[in-house]
C-alpha cells in the first residue's frame, strides 16, 4: 500500500510547507489541488514544473497525484460536441501535467447526474462521459497515469467506473464509504482517509481486504494539523500491514 498526504485549500505560495510536512510525518508523497498549481492545467510552464519537481525532491518527497481536476467544469462532459472537446482537451493536459509532474493519479469529483444532464437521460449523460473518459485512455494508459472518479454517492461513481471499464480508469473512495462497496475494493485505486476516521479499524480492515494500492490521509494543510496527523498515522502503522508498501 503507498500512503501518501493529501492537502486540501493550499495555495502556491505554501507548497513548500506541504512538502515539509510530508517529510515530517515521515510520507513519501503528496497529493496537491490542480488549483494550487496553476487555474488550468497547460498554463504551468515546464521551468515551474521543474521548480515543483525540485521542491518536492529537496523535501525527499514526490507528488503522487493532482486532485480537484474538471473542478468546475465537470458539466462539459455531458454537453455538447465543442463541450466535451473542451472537456477532453483539458483531461488530455492534466494527464501531460502529471507526467511532467512524475505523478501517477488525477482525481475528480462526479456530481449527481441530475445536475449535469440538462434534458438528456441519465443514461444518455453517463454514456456520454463515458465516452469522454474512453477517449483519453490511450493518453493516460501510454503515461501511466490514473483517473481516479470520486463522488459524494460512492455507488454512482463505481457504477460508472464499472461503464467505463479500462485500468485507467478507477475509483476514488471515502473510507468512511469502503462498506458501501458493491464489490469491495476490486476497482478502488485510491482511498481517501480524513483524521476523524479511526486508523486502527481502517488499517485492519484494508488488510483484512487486501487492498494493496493508495492510501491518502486528507488534512487542511496548517501546522496545527501535524501532531493529529503524527497521531494518527502512528495508530494506522501499528494497525499492520502498511510498512512494505509506503
Amino acid at each position: 500500500m503507498r500512503l501518501v498526504l493529501e492537502v486540501e485549500n493550499v495555495t502556491r505560495a505554501g507548497l513548500d510547507k506541504v512538502f515539509a510536512l510530508a517529510s515530517k510525518l515521515k510520507l513519501r508523497a503528496v497529493l496537491l489541488p490542480l488549483s494550487s498549481l496553476a487555474v488550468e492545467p497547460a498554463a504551468l510552464t515546464e521551468a515551474e514544473t521543474a521548480r515543483l519537481r525540485l521542491a518536492a525532491s529537496n523535501a525527499g518527497v514526490t507528488i503522487a497525484g493532482l486532485t480537484g481536476v474538471m473542478a468546475g467544469a465537470a458539466h462539459r462532459l455531458v454537453g455538447g460536441d465543442t463541450s466535451r472537446a473542451a472537456a477532453l482537451a483539458q483531461l488530455q493536459a492534466t494527464i501531460r501535467l502529471c507526467t511532467e509532474l512524475g505523478a501517477r493519479l488525477m482525481c475528480f469529483e462526479l456530481s449527481a447526474w441530475e445536475t449535469w444532464r440538462g434534458r438528456l437521460r441519465p443514461d444518455q449523460a453517463k454514456t456520454l462521459a463515458a465516452e469522454v473518459l474512453r477517449r483519453c485512455v490511450p493518453l493516460a494508459e501510454s503515461r501511466r497515469v490514473t483517473l481516479c472518479v470520486g463522488s459524494g454517492e460512492t455507488g454512482l461513481a463505481e457504477r460508472f467506473v464499472r461503464k467505463v471499464d479500462h485500468p485507467n480508469i478507477r475509483l476514488a473512495c471515502d473510507a468512511a464509504a469502503l462498506k458501501q462497496l458493491t464489490q469491495s475494493p476490486r476497482d478502488t485505486r485510491l482511498v481517501r482517509a480524513r483524521l476523524l476516521d479511526d486508523p486502527k479499524t481502517l488499517g485492519k480492515a484494508l488488510g483484512t481486504l487486501g487492498y494493496a494500492h493508495w492510501l491518502s490521509l486528507r488534512i487542511g494543510g496548517g501546522e496545527t494539523d501535524t501532531a493529529a496527523a503524527q497521531s494518527w498515522l502512528k495508530a494506522l502503522r501499528s494497525a499492520g500491514g502498511l510498512a512494505a508498501g509506503e
